[in-house]
C-alpha cells in the first residue's frame, strides 16, 4: 500500500444505527475542481471493479485540483457473501437507487450512498464486471439522450480508452446512472467479460480510464491520449434486445461475443441430458452480440443472448460529431 499523503483521508459512512456502511477514501487537490466519485462492488462478487477502485484509491497520482472520492466495496454484505445481491433481503443494489432511509437493508444502503457519497458528486464512475453466468465485452457505457449531462458523459466515455462504447437512449430505474441523470450529473459505467475471474488487463483498463476522466478536467497531468473506441453500439440494453430460452436444459452457444448477427440468425441451442436439441435460439435483432450466456444450465424464460445495434452516424445528438470524427481518416 502506498504511503499516505496529507491530502488523503479514509472515513466510515454509516446509517444511524451503524448496521450498514461503507469505507470512503478521499483525496483533495490544492486547487478548486470537480468532484469525481468512483464506485466498485455495487455487485458484491464483481471483483475486478473492486480491485480497480481500490487501486485508484491507493494510487500515487498527484492531484492538482478537485476531489476524488472512491468506495471500493459499495455493498459490503454482498461482498462478504461473495454474492451479486444482498444476503439479507435479496436486493440488487444496482437497481435500488435512490433508496429509502426507512426501507429494507438494500434500500437503506442505496439511500446512504445516494445522500452521503453521491450527493456531492460532479461525475460518477461505476465499475462493474460481467456476472459469473454470462459475459459482456470490455466496454464503457453511458446515457446519450441529448441532455447536457449526457453530452458530457459521452465525451468522457469516448476518451476513456475502452475498445467499445455503449450509449443508451434511456436508462432503467434504480441505477447509479439513473440517479446521476436525474440530478443532471454525467455518469459512466464499465463492464468486462468472465465475471468472478480477476484479470489484470481489465483492471488496468479500468484504472487508466478513471485517470483519463481526471486528466480531462485538469485534475492530474496528462500522460498520453487514449485510443478512440473501435466499436460504438447504441441501445437501451434491457430485455427487449435479448432472446430467452423457453425450456429448461443446457445452453450451447453458436456465436461469440461481438459477433455481427442478423435478426433470426441461429445463435445457440438448448440440449437435454441426452444431447438432444430441445430448441434453437435466434438473434432478436440486427447488431452485435453484447451479452452471451456462459453457464450451460438454463431455465425457461432465462435470457441467454443480447444483441445491440451499431450506432448510426446520425441520431440528431451532439455525439454525432464524435461519430464523424471516428469516420474521418
Amino acid at each position: 500500500m502506498a504511503e499516505r499523503e496529507p491530502d488523503r483521508r479514509t472515513r466510515r459512512v454509516s446509517t444511524d444505527d451503524g448496521l450498514i456502511g461503507v469505507d470512503v477514501h478521499e483525496r483533495r487537490g490544492p486547487g478548486d475542481g470537480p468532484h469525481v466519485v468512483v464506485l466498485g462492488g455495487v455487485h458484491g462478487d464483481e471483483i475486478g471493479g473492486i480491485v480497480a477502485a481500490g487501486t485508484v484509491a491507493d494510487s500515487e497520482w498527484a492531484l492538482r485540483s478537485g476531489t476524488l472520492t472512491v468506495v471500493p466495496i459499495a455493498h459490503e454484505a454482498a461482498h462478504r457473501a461473495d454474492a451479486r445481491v444482498s444476503p439479507t433481503d435479496g436486493g440488487n443494489l444496482a437497481r435500488s437507487f435512490p433508496g429509502r432511509s426507512d426501507g429494507g437493508a438494500t434500500e437503506r444502503l442505496a439511500h446512504l450512498l445516494a445522500s452521503q457519497v453521491l450527493g456531492a458528486a460532479d461525475i460518477v464512475i461505476d465499475l462493474h464486471t460481467s456476472n459469473r453466468g454470462a459475459d459482456m465485452p470490455l466496454f464503457v457505457g453511458c446515457l446519450d439522450d441529448g441532455s447536457d449531462a449526457a453530452d458530457e458523459a459521452v465525451r468522457l466515455a469516448y476518451g476513456f480508452g475502452m475498445p467499445m462504447l455503449w450509449t443508451h437512449p434511456t436508462l432503467g430505474p434504480g441505477r447509479t446512472l439513473t440517479l446521476a441523470a436525474d440530478r443532471g450529473i454525467p455518469a459512466l459505467y464499465v463492464e468486462s467479460p468472465v465475471g468472478g475471474v480477476l484479470d489484470s488487463t481489465h483492471v488496468r483498463a479500468y484504472v487508466d480510464g478513471v485517470r483519463s476522466v481526471l486528466e480531462a478536467y485538469g485534475m492530474t497531468g496528462v500522460r498520453s491520449a487514449r485510443p478512440a473506441p473501435s466499436l460504438w453500439v447504441h441501445g437501451d440494453g434491457d430485455t427487449d434486445s435479448f432472446s430467452a430460452v423457453t425450456v429448461d436444459g443446457f445452453f450451447e452457444r453458436a456465436v461469440e461475443l461481438l459477433a455481427s448477427v442478423r435478426r433470426g440468425d441461429v445463435v445457440g441451442r438448448v440440449l437435454d441430458a441426452f444431447g438432444c436439441e430441445q430448441e434453437t435460439v435466434t438473434a432478436p435483432t440486427d447488431g452485435v452480440v453484447t451479452t452471451l450466456q456462459r453457464a450451460a444450465v438454463v431455465a425457461a424464460a432465462q435470457p441467454v443472448i443480447g444483441v445491440t445495434p451499431v450506432r448510426p452516424e446520425v441520431l440528431g445528438l451532439a455525439s454525432d460529431d464524435l461519430v464523424m470524427t471516428r469516420s474521418t481518416p
